[in-house]
């Protein structure tokens, strides 16, 4: 019989990583020589670190959220705390509640453990008065730090006029960069990803084009936010984030779709940021989202790959018509497109459904015709909805089905009257209406939180629209059982928004993108006020040298607003003739103080999916 020989345990001290001059420094593990383990190069390089950054906590904030994300912080440790702007809600000239919501925020970030590095959006500066704000608060509005060979570079995309990096702020930022050429990465956050910033599909100078002139040559990573949808992207052998959000306004309709709330966990190591994306629901790499998968997902999303015609005329009544289903693929390999019409009480579609598969970068128009028994009146008839699944044909990247809807809606063109009498004076008192044509008892669309409105009771307005030789009016009374007024934003209170679009055909009937430039529509978001000055008034700075004027006053059961828009908006677009404009109204109803709001609309959001060609149109008289 052989017998064992028994090695009694050695201690020895064993390196954290290979045994190399380099390293040795690094901590040691005393270990057993015999025991389980795969190696012993531990992650604790000591030029490593960690960080995290929040996305916009606000633009639409949800209750809670970020309070959350604070405490998750706390758990995670992070050396200290990011940000990509739009902390409040701002958008107001009211010292009051500037202070207020800056106090709420900082409420948060003081309960923090580690710092906190603030970054201006938007919503933080958009006036004068919240830029003298932040400096009396915070300091200066763009600026730098470094930490472990590592320069952090906070810029402000608000610079002077919105989505803008001035010629001061990048003349300071060459000298940074001079001081710092020898950093081992440099990392850049701004809010707003003006690389990719847009009107009506033209990219903006705003002077992102000189800030990547100074970047060029030299390891550095850039995130921003603004969108609340995260992507990844690659430029000049760099990648870009632009992150979803941390509380800020988001369907959170999940990862492929960019809409999620999340902190960013970045560890620095030596080949460059790590990035993990922590969520209530997990945790995803750098790759959740990236440009090639937005580029192939987006059409899809817009509603742009299933669309319906839909049918229109002055008529009050339907008995049957002709309108088309487009299939659209915008992509270089082929879609796979299933749809079915659901069942219409009033509406018959034929064909009911539709299966094919549509070639890379083709349109398909399928005739749709529509029945009905007898004649019905237009205001009657729901919505014929068109329930699809889409799927490209391609093994390149892990992307489901999409599932959309789109609407085949029967619609009136309304009838814009001439106003016979004396202009009405724009002060929010409608006694100089003698007609508020429309009754809005329940919105098309209700937007941010729709269990939050319970009827009619809760609220409902009615309004009117008019015009003569020189503007175009509109009046609305709004009936509210509660009547929410702050001196804020008109988001953040009762109010109201009114979009109007004097484009001529197709771009007025098919626009849906979110542009607020009046080279695109008008846009006026406004909140009452006893006083004119108390009144929040949110319009591009082009209207007050157009001539626009917006009132907004508190009444007994509610709340009042007119609007007078000059008709050289509309005949600057489409000629002296002109025939028809668009016209589109959310009521903003608050219950409490702090929320949830119901953005009721009067039709379809023009932003949305739900949004139908040529929706609130509306058509003088000859």
């Amino acid at each position: 019989m052989t017998r064992k020989t028994a090695i009694a345990p050695v201690l020895i001290l064993a390196l954290a990583a290979l045994a190399s001059a380099e390293n040795a420094d690094r901590p040691r593990i005393k270990v057993e020589t015999v025991n389980p383990w795969t190696h012993l190069d531990l992650r604790n390089d000591p030029d490593h670190f960690q960080f995290a950054i929040v996305a916009d906590r606000t633009g639409g904030h949800r209750e809670g959220v970020f309070a959350d994300a604070v405490g998750k912080l706390n758990l995670l440790q992070p050396e200290f705390v990011m940000s990509v702007g739009d902390l409040i809600e701002g958008y107001t000239e009211n010292r009051e509640t500037l202070a207020a919501e800056w106090d709420e925020f900082d409420g948060f970030v003081d309960s923090l453990d580690m710092p906190f590095f603030y970054l201006p959006g938007n919503h933080d500066i958009s006036n004068e008065v919240m830029a003298e704000v932040w400096a009396e608060r915070l300091g200066r509005a763009w600026y730098s730090f470094v930490y472990r060979d590592v320069l952090f570079v906070c810029l402000n995309s608000e610079d002077g006029e919105p989505a803008n990096v001035g010629a001061e702020q990048r003349d300071w930022l060459a000298g940074v960069l001079d001081e710092h050429r020898d950093v081992r990465w440099t990392l850049v956050f701004v809010h707003k990803p003006l690389w990719n910033y847009a009107d009506d599909g033209v990219l903006r100078d705003t002077g992102w084009a000189e800030v990547e002139e100074l970047l060029r040559g030299r390891r550095h990573t850039v995130f921003a936010g603004h969108f609340h949808r995260y992507t990844r992207y690659v430029r000049n052998d760099s990648r870009y984030f632009v992150l979803a959000t941390t509380g800020g306004g988001s369907s959170l309709a999940g990862p492929i779709y960019g809409q999620f709330d999340h902190v960013v966990w970045v560890t620095m190591t030596g080949d460059g940021p790590r990035i993990a994306n922590l969520m209530l629901d997990g945790i995803w790499d750098e790759e959740i989202r990236t440009e090639e998968m937005a580029r192939l997902v987006t059409p899809l999303l817009s509603g742009r790959a299933v669309a319906v015609e839909p049918i229109m005329g002055r008529s009050k009544r339907f008995a049957g018509g002709v309108t088309s289903v487009r299939l659209t693929n915008d992509a270089d390999v082929p879609l796979r497109v299933s749809a079915r019409f659901a069942a219409n009480a009033l509406l018959a579609p034929s064909p009911a459904s539709i299966d094919l598969e549509l070639p890379p970068n083709s349109v398909e128009q399928i005739e749709l015709e529509i029945s009905t028994e007898g004649e019905r009146a237009v205001d009657e008839l729901s919505p014929l909805r068109l329930e699809w699944q889409a799927e490209y044909v391609q093994d390149e990247f892990e992307i489901p089905a999409v599932e959309g809807r789109a609407a085949m809606v029967v619609s009136r063109i309304y009838e814009l009257p001439r106003r016979t009498t004396a202009p009405p004076v724009v002060d929010g008192d409608l006694s100089d209406w003698d007609d508020l044509a429309f009754h809005v008892p329940e919105p098309a669309e209700i937007d941010v939180d729709a269990d939050s409105w319970t009827g009619p009771a809760d609220c409902s307005w009615r309004f009117g629209v008019e015009y003569d030789d020189d503007n175009l009016y509109v009046a609305v009374e709004v009936t509210d059982d509660r009547r929410i007024y702050l001196g804020g934003n008109a988001w953040s209170q009762d109010g109201l928004e009114l979009r109007v679009d004097g484009r001529s055909d197709p771009e007025r009937s098919r626009g849906r993108d979110a542009s607020r430039s009046v080279e695109e529509r008008v846009f006026v978001a406004i909140s009452p006020g006893e006083r004119l000055e108390e009144m929040f008034l949110v319009a591009p700075a082009e209207l007050d040298s157009l001539g626009v004027q917006a009132v907004g006053i508190p009444t007994p059961s509610g709340h009042a607003y007119e609007v007078s828009i000059p008709l050289g908006y509309i005949e600057h677009r489409q000629g002296k003739d002109w025939r028809r404009v668009r016209i589109n109204i959310a009521v903003d109803d608050y219950d409490a103080k702090t929320g949830p709001l119901a953005q009721l609309w009067w039709q379809p959001d023009w932003r949305d999916a739900t949004n139908f060609a040529g929706s609130g149109t509306f058509e003088r008289e000859p």
